[in-house]
């Protein structure tokens, strides 16, 4: 028991210690990564090399720096693509137990969400997807692997480029990634990816005849999810994740779609969060979703309620840098991306100011009290419910609660409002990514969708109810909903 007590003293000891460090008061609760790294099940083992004893402070490129510019992936010219293709196949050649290496440097994405690492002073796993540091973590991780790459060629200005697939110019996998010899090719890939990318549910045969609607469509995801989370930066971000809390308390609206369908269309190694980073075309697609968050960013008229949050702002992880180190990172460096030395070129934004498809008038209507769903159900075939509106509210937020599903299946459902004897609009979706593990994995989480926007393109604005239908799209009947609302 002495013993217990003490390491146990010992513990809190480190943690107010590191909070001191970091400039925090004692009672704020910032997830902080345990830099040890454990590979808990034998069926997929992440963790990258043992982080030495001594741990670095991050200290941002000198501002004189210029700054490096990240470009399209399928804009590059054949000098930019050599120097990629270079980079990587050094980093493939390294000694497999050397940080940099490419499947070290693939670990660390899947050590990070599969329970490799814990929050420092708690027994939770840390899991940074469906939290508020989903962007946050991708762009330290990019960051990083940027920089190591433009050490490997010893060039200063290297940038990684960004697969630019919400435009209909990079709606498939770009050519430098198609080449059988190349370091950035990988055979698991779905061959369907050669000529189309589905954002979300984009259905067609891939034919000249029917990839304009597709891509179509795809503008219509890209609109809906940016707008859904537009306002809020909790909608865009995901739900608060705090020191001590379980994880997935709920992706942001971008980490569902299109971030979701452009891994699980890639296929194989990118349809499985834990073994996504071992293709390279990884890193370009979270690029373009970096991007997105600048975008979102750089646009008035939202709310930035976590960015005043500070267990938001002095959250931290740990990588290997370019100068072989082990580094601490906060949130709080990662805001800007020209303090981090590197912008991203601008193209056109098609999706942006589209109009929202209303599927027809006529099909949706209220239930009755004897057809009422009774909550909760297990979504194996479509569920269409009655949801009593906020008349009135600024800002209508629909909530579908208490999705528990196991976290190693892959779930995806759509969501959509209606007016009541009036046409619809797809609203969102819900998307889970697999995951490999040997035991259970139980998830309780919610989606979350500002509506606003959606009950004027439907025109039911004065009506107090509207219809909520989820329709099952994979895995139906291995989820279960707890309930909807709108708050």
């Amino acid at each position: 028991m002495a013993s217990w007590v003490a390491n146990t003293h010992a513990a809190v000891a480190m943690v107010l210690l590191l909070l001191m460090q970091f400039g925090l008061p004692a009672r704020s609760k910032p997830v902080i990564t345990d830099p040890k790294c454990v590979d808990y099940d034998p069926f997929e083992r992440c963790c990258p090399p043992p982080s030495p004893k001594k741990i670095v402070n991050f200290k941002p490129p000198p501002q004189s720096s210029p700054l490096r510019v990240r470009r399209p992936a399928h804009a590059l010219g054949p000098e930019e693509a050599r120097k990629y293709a270079r980079a990587t196949a050094l980093m493939r050649a390294l000694p497999h137990d050397h940080p940099w290496n490419f499947f070290q440097q693939s670990n660390v994405h899947c050590a990070y969400c599969s329970g490799s690492y814990f929050q420092l002073g708690h027994n939770y796993p840390l899991e940074i997807h469906g939290t508020w540091h989903f962007f946050t973590w991708h762009r330290a991780y990019l960051y990083f692997y940027e920089r190591i790459l433009g050490k490997l060629i010893n060039d200063t200005s290297f940038a990684l480029p960004f697969w630019n697939w919400d435009d209909p110019s990079g709606m498939s996998i770009p050519p430098i990634y198609r080449h059988h010899s190349s370091s950035l090719f990988n055979p698991t890939r779905n061959p369907d990816g050669l000529k189309f990318i589905s954002l979300g549910g984009c259905e067609g045969n891939n034919t000249l005849e029917s990839l304009p609607k597709q891509r179509q469509c795809n503008l219509q995801v890209m609109h809906r999810q940016f707008i859904s989370g537009f306002k809020s930066s909790l909608l865009f971000f995901g739900g608060k994740y705090r020191a001590g809390d379980e994880f997935s308390p709920g992706g942001g609206s971008i980490e569902g779609s299109p971030h979701g369908p452009v891994h699980l269309t890639v296929g194989s190694d990118m349809s499985d969060l834990d073994t996504a980073a071992k293709d390279p075309i990884f890193f370009a697609h979270h690029g373009n979703i970096d991007r997105l968050w600048a975008i979102w960013e750089s646009t008035p008229g939202k709310k930035r309620e976590i960015f005043t949050d500070n267990d938001f702002l002095d959250a931290s992880f740990v990588f290997w840098d370019e100068n072989k180190q082990v580094v601490r990172i906060r949130v709080r460096d990662l805001i800007d991306t020209r303090k981090l030395g590197y912008v991203y070129e601008e193209v056109p934004l098609r999706w942006m100011n589209i109009k929202t498809t209303v599927e027809k008038a006529g099909a949706f209507v209220a239930m009755d009290e004897k057809e009422a769903v009774r909550f909760p159900v297990v979504l194996s075939s479509q569920v269409t419910v009655n949801v009593a509106r906020k008349v009135g509210k600024e800002g209508e937020i629909l909530v579908v609660s208490d999705i528990a599903l196991d976290g190693r299946d892959y779930v995806w459902f759509k969501v959509y409002v209606g007016k009541v004897r009036g046409g619809r609009v797809e609203a969102g979706c819900f998307i889970h990514m697999e995951r490999r593990a040997n035991k259970k994995i139980p998830v309780v989480t919610k989606l979350q969708i500002d509506i606003t926007q959606f009950i004027e393109d439907i025109r039911a604005d004065g009506d107090d109810q509207v219809v909520v239908t989820l329709v099952p799209k994979v895995g139906g009947d291995k989820v279960a909903i707890g309930g909807v609302s709108i708050v």
